[in-house]
This record gives structure tokens, C-alpha cells and sequence, in this order.
């Protein structure tokens, strides 16, 4: 494999960067602060200056963890031995994980309010262990398959 970059992985690169930046914003709601919903002087003042933190930190992170994941791609170690598999244990991750996802997702947004009792904010930090857990289990079997020893 060659180790200078052509023109196509300048672009995914970019790209790459682009998505998590996005990612980032979409995440943080493009940084309108919510908290702060009186329209008084200070808090818009306020407001405005986290607005502006909130997208200078979506760069930050977007060309960080945008080449982090690029060149972890781009310069993987690609083994010579095909080894036979049994088990592909990726579809059976990612149909896991998906359903996992959405489950969480559905019995989570019952308990979204910012007004909640603790019982059921125990119940959500319950739901989010569990699955955490899985998560971890499931990385812990996707890792054992694709790096055998």
C-alpha cells in the first residue's frame, strides 16, 4: 500500500471531518442554549458567546476525531492470511445492536422530561446500564472474532 495520499483521500478526509463536525452540531442542537430562554440582555449576551464556543469546539472536534477515524482506516495493517471463518459474527453485532438501539431509544423517550421523579430517572439510569452492558459485550465478542490470537 502506498503511504502518500492521493487526491480521493484528501476528499474523504474532508469529508470525514465534515461529518463529525455535523455530528458535533447536531448533537448539541448547532449550540442554541435552551437553559437560558428569558430574553433578558445578559442571558442573550450569554447565549450568543456559547453559541460561538459551541461551534469553534464543533471544529476542534470535527478535525480531531475526522482524522482519527480516516487515517485509522487509511493506514489500517491489512493482513496477507485469509483465514476460513464458521461464524460471521458482524451480522449477528449489527442486527444486535440495532435492536438494542432501538429498544433503548423507545423506553427511553417516556423519561426525556426534565421534570421527572427519581424513580424514574433510577428506571432510565437502569435502562442505560443494560444497555451499556450489552454494548460492551458486544464489543468485547466482535473483538474476540477479528482479532484471534
Amino acid at each position: 500500500m502506498s503511504q502518500r495520499l492521493s487526491k480521493k483521500d484528501y476528499a474523504l478526509w474532508i469529508i470525514s471531518i465534515l461529518a463529525m463536525c455535523f455530528i458535533f452540531l447536531a448533537v448539541g442542537n448547532f449550540g442554541n442554549l435552551t437553559a437560558l430562554s428569558s430574553a433578558s440582555p445578559i442571558s442573550l449576551a450569554e447565549k450568543s458567546l456559547f453559541r460561538i464556543t459551541y461551534i469553534a469546539a464543533s471544529g476542534v472536534f470535527g478535525i480531531f476525531m475526522g482524522s482519527l477515524i480516516f487515517l485509522a482506516l487509511r493506514f489500517r495493517e491489512k493482513s496477507e492470511i485469509i483465514t476460513q471463518r464458521k461464524t460471521d459474527y458482524t451480522a449477528i453485532g449489527l442486527g444486535v445492536a440495532i435492536v438494542t438501539g432501538i429498544a433503548l431509544v423507545w423506553f427511553s423517550l417516556p423519561y426525556l422530561s426534565p421534570n421527572l421523579p427519581l424513580v424514574l430517572q433510577f428506571n432510565t439510569g437502569i435502562l442505560l446500564s443494560m444497555a451499556m452492558f450489552l454494548l460492551f459485550a458486544l464489543t468485547i465478542v466482535l473483538y474476540k472474532e477479528y482479532y484471534k490470537e
